[in-house]
C-alpha cells in the first residue's frame, strides 16, 4: 500500500466528532455528529444540500467498520432509507468515512463524509 492511500482504521474513535459529506462544491453539503458507546454507533445528521434532517444507527464490528441503518429527509420531502458498511480512514491526518450504502429502493453507491471542526450553531430542520 502506497503512503498516499487512504488506511482503514478499526481502533479509531469517532466519538463526538463531525463530518461533512464530501461534494463537488456546487451546494452545501449536510453534515453531521457521530457518538459511540462501545459497540453502539449512532449520528444526528443536519441540514445542507438536498438533505433537510436524518438519523443513523448501527454497530461497530470488529474490524473497526460500522454496520448500521439510516433514515434522510430530503428538502424536497423524499424518505430515504437503508443501510451501510462505513469504514474509517486516515489519509495525510485527515479523517473519513466511507459509506458503502445500499437503500431500500435497490439502489447502491460509495459516499465520503470528512471529519470538520464543530460548527459554532447548528441550523433546526
Amino acid at each position: 500500500m502506497s503512503a498516499a492511500a487512504w488506511e482503514p482504521q478499526p481502533d479509531l474513535d469517532i466519538d463526538g466528532r463531525w463530518f461533512r459529506l464530501v461534494t463537488d462544491g456546487t451546494e452545501e453539503a449536510p453534515y453531521g455528529q457521530y457518538h459511540c458507546e462501545n459497540d453502539l454507533v449512532w449520528a444526528e445528521f443536519y441540514p445542507g444540500g438536498f438533505l433537510r434532517s436524518g438519523r443513523l444507527v448501527g454497530r461497530r464490528q470488529p474490524d473497526g467498520a460500522i454496520r448500521a441503518a439510516y433514515c434522510l429527509l430530503g428538502t424536497d420531502g423524499e424518505l430515504i432509507t437503508g443501510e451501510c458498511t462505513s469504514v474509517p480512514e486516515v489519509f495525510r491526518g485527515t479523517l473519513r468515512i466511507a459509506d458503502h450504502w445500499e437503500r431500500a429502493d435497490g439502489s447502491t453507491g460509495v459516499s465520503y463524509i470528512e471529519e470538520i471542526a464543530p460548527p459554532k450553531a447548528i441550523k433546526e430542520a
